[in-house]
């Protein structure tokens, strides 16, 4: 073999070489691009289940007391969704009882008042004018059934259940947006009222000409730490 040979060969392995190293590192980089997604999708899906916010309610058919956690999300935080546990002193009961609701509530628009009133120094104060809630409440109790018990006539309750309870109720909201420099433990503060009622009480007000809307409607107030 002549020197020009020799050399052309080893120039031409000295290339396969590279490109198969090249080869290796681009294989490499795509399999750790697809394993960093699905880690990155693992960490969003963690990360979508901590709570954002903790909200105290009064009132609202589910307990003269209710606390519990929540989830906002939207593009601006529009949708919310809550699960609280209530109580209700016995009464006339033999006991007191619990409760446990899931909620929903939809906020359209905001008011951002800091830009109306120049006069606020730090922080920001935000008003939700209109917040829509449907909710679904459970009691806890042998007292309470889902489904007719035998020893009533057919159909003497028709579809309602005395366990579940269907809500709607509307509110407004308005939230302090704490100043960054002051922050703790929450990004912001809302204050809220709901104005509702129940499945029951609207076959109630169908089928009672003496039943009024306010005989029907219940206040509820209530506060949200927001944590996210």
């Amino acid at each position: 073999m002549s020197l020009n040979k020799f050399v052309i060969s080893i120039m031409m392995l000295t290339c396969s070489v590279h490109v198969m190293a090249d080869d290796s590192i681009n294989v490499a980089q795509e399999g750790n691009s697809k394993f960093e997604q699905r880690l990155r999708r693992k960490q969003q899906f963690w990360a979508s289940l901590i709570p954002t916010h903790f909200v105290v309610q009064n009132a609202g058919n589910m307990g003269v007391l209710s606390a519990g956690i929540g989830w906002s999300y939207g593009k601006r935080r529009q949708w919310e969704t809550d699960l609280l546990f209530g109580y209700i002193p016995k009464h006339d009961s033999s006991r007191g009882k619990l409760t446990t609701t899931l909620k929903g509530n939809f906020i359209p628009w905001d008011i951002d008042l800091t830009h109306i009133s120049h006069k606020i120094p730090e922080g920001r104060w935000i008003f939700k004018p209109l917040t829509a809630s449907v909710y679904l409440n459970t009691v806890y109790g042998h007292e309470f059934w889902k489904s007719q018990p035998g020893r009533y006539p057919d159909k003497y309750y028709q579809f309602m259940s005395t366990k579940f309870r269907l809500n709607v109720a509307f509110g407004q909201r308005i939230t302090f947006v704490i100043p960054e420099s002051k922050r703790r433990r929450n990004s912001r503060m809302s204050l809220f009222y709901e104005v509702g009622t129940c499945d029951l009480y609207l076959r109630s007000l169908i089928q009672g000409s003496d039943v009024k809307l306010k005989d029907i409607l219940g206040l509820s107030i209530g506060v949200k730490f927001h944590n996210l």
